[in-house]
């Protein structure tokens, strides 16, 4: 196994979800199928992730942030097929987010998706999936690790200062979630990703497409995208099965794989 550099996590004693100084104080409870490590907030659960996944950490090694304004976490995973293949883990990752959020925020509350990796809350984006894989030297090669990680906006400053993105950005508790604990939203993810892992697995990638769609932002409509340093717009027609988003215009569609579209994440906290 490889080192990681975490604080305890070996347990700790009932007490508050959250404490004073911005940490959480309660290690979450987490399926056992994880092997959970606590990093500390100057760390990003994402980028420690890669590296112990490329030192030989066993699949699901989870790392979390002790962090209390942004819940954080990332799973490494040890994919059974080529990367193409295996690239609707994002999607599901996503499905496991928003239903996570579902059991935790107030009826009301509108949970939607935007593509490729981008989590909204009343239309607003809060946060959103990360993904990472061991380089492959040919398409069909089965990558020896991937990294999926997740970051949501529970409270604090992260929506005051809007970049020049066009994306409306909130919290959870902007947004009137104020009883949701970063605790609580790590636990519910673990146990919801999970049961959709198993989902695709039993039942194939399409009702992962399907169920990720019924909550999409834009289907249907004209969107645009910034990829890279190129703009793409089109019609959003729909999905590939490798997670790969339909741009209809004039006649021609054209496909984005959610590998090139996730290289650098459209959302931050």
């Amino acid at each position: 196994m490889a080192t990681v550099e975490a604080v305890d996590d070996d347990g700790a004693g009932a007490g508050p979800r959250a404490a004073a100084g911005g940490v959480v104080s309660e290690r979450p409870d987490f399926p056992p199928l994880y092997r959970p490590f606590a990093v500390t907030p100057e760390l990003d659960p994402f980028e420690r992730a890669i590296v112990v996944a490329g030192e030989g950490a066993e699949p699901g090694t989870l790392l979390w942030s002790i962090a209390q304004e942004a819940c954080e976490c990332a799973v490494v995973l040890a994919p059974e097929q080529d990367l193409e293949a295996s690239l609707p883990v994002a999607l599901v990752a996503m499905l496991g987010l928003g239903d996570a959020l579902g059991s935790l925020v107030p009826p009301v509350v509108a949970v939607t998706f935007g593509w490729p990796d981008r989590v909204e809350v009343n239309g607003g984006v809060i946060g959103g999936v990360r993904m990472a894989s061991a380089p492959v030297v040919v398409p069909s090669a089965v990558p020896e690790w991937m990294v999926i990680g997740i970051g949501v906006a529970v409270r604090g400053s992260w929506a005051e200062d809007q970049p020049p993105d066009d994306l409306l950005r909130t919290t959870l508790v902007e947004e009137g979630c104020t009883e949701v604990q970063t605790v609580d939203l790590l636990e519910a993810f673990a146990r919801h990703f999970l049961a959709w892992m198993n989902r695709w697995q039993d039942d194939g990638v399409e009702p992962i497409l399907q169920a990720w769609m019924s909550r999409a932002t834009g289907l249907g409509k004209p969107i645009e995208l910034e990829i890279g340093d190129q703009l793409r717009q089109g019609t959003f027609s729909g999905l590939t099965e490798s997670g790969a988003i339909r741009l209809a215009k004039e006649g021609v569609t054209q496909t984005i794989s959610l590998d090139e579209a996730m290289k650098v994440p459209s959302w931050s906290v």
